[in-house]
């Protein structure tokens, strides 16, 4: 973990973040763990007060409403009295740099002795056994949360979350992973808006999705958009070969 570091852009007093709740997710699934991070940021107006640096960085950035955005941020705020740290990860990490990247995060909990965390990914939909199913949960270490939904067993997580499960509870903090059943291979932020409920629903606030579902109804245009010109296309060519099946 000699590589990894954080590096403040704000006072980081450990005081100022003892019993926080911590929330992170990555670019996994339907995206779901990092719409959602990236909702509560913008949402909960949370402050940037840190980025942690890899190894190998990856080397891209933009210039936005908030500044220069880094691959990993930190942010950290008050809700409803209670304080909230959120790692916004706009990268995966390296694919060298995930086992030491989730152990850093884990140590990093650790030393800011946050009460709990939340870890936020998708779901492959087909293990849903009722339709109005929406997710299933971990709990991990000795948590006190519980969520009214289905606890995920028996079944595979992999990724960077897994890691970040596995060191979480190593490390002895306690926690839960939700995970919202989501379209598999495309940005899902209806999956997201329900990870975003739960967790206004354990901050004891109500945390606006519309955005979120706006965004949906864009994705689902874009999505019906494509697949008319496909099936027009498809046409053309069926018909074209026809016409050469008579030459």
């Amino acid at each position: 973990m000699g590589s990894i570091k954080i590096i403040p852009l704000k006072s980081l007093d450990k005081t100022l973040f003892e019993n926080a709740l911590f929330i992170t997710g990555y670019q996994g699934f339907g995206m779901v763990g990092y719409l959602t991070t990236r909702h509560l940021v913008r949402e909960l107006k949370l402050e940037k007060v840190g980025l942690i640096k890899t190894k190998h960085m990856p080397e891209v950035t933009l210039y936005g409403d908030n500044g220069l955005l880094y691959p990993f941020e930190l942010y950290a705020g008050e809700v409803s009295g209670r304080k909230v740290l959120v790692l916004l990860n706009n990268a995966v990490p390296h694919i060298h740099e995930r086992t030491d990247y989730a152990e850093f995060i884990a140590s990093l909990m650790k030393a800011f002795k946050v009460k709990e965390a939340l870890l936020v990914g998708g779901l492959d939909p087909s293990l849903k056994e009722t339709e109005d199913e929406k997710y299933r949960w971990i709990p991990i270490g000795n948590t006190k949360i519980s969520l009214n939904a289905p606890v995920l067993k028996n079944r595979h997580v992999i990724g960077p979350l897994a890691l970040t499960m596995m060191f979480t509870e190593a490390y002895g903090l306690s926690g839960a992973v939700i995970l919202a059943y989501t379209d598999l291979y495309k940005p899902d932020p209806r999956a997201s808006a329900v990870a975003v409920e739960i967790i206004g629903e354990l901050l004891n606030i109500k945390i606006d999705t519309s955005s979120l579902l706006e965004e949906a109804k864009i994705i689902d245009a874009i999505e019906m958009e494509r697949e008319k010109i496909e099936k027009a296309m498809e046409s053309e060519l069926a018909e074209k070969k026809s016409r050469l099946s008579y030459i």
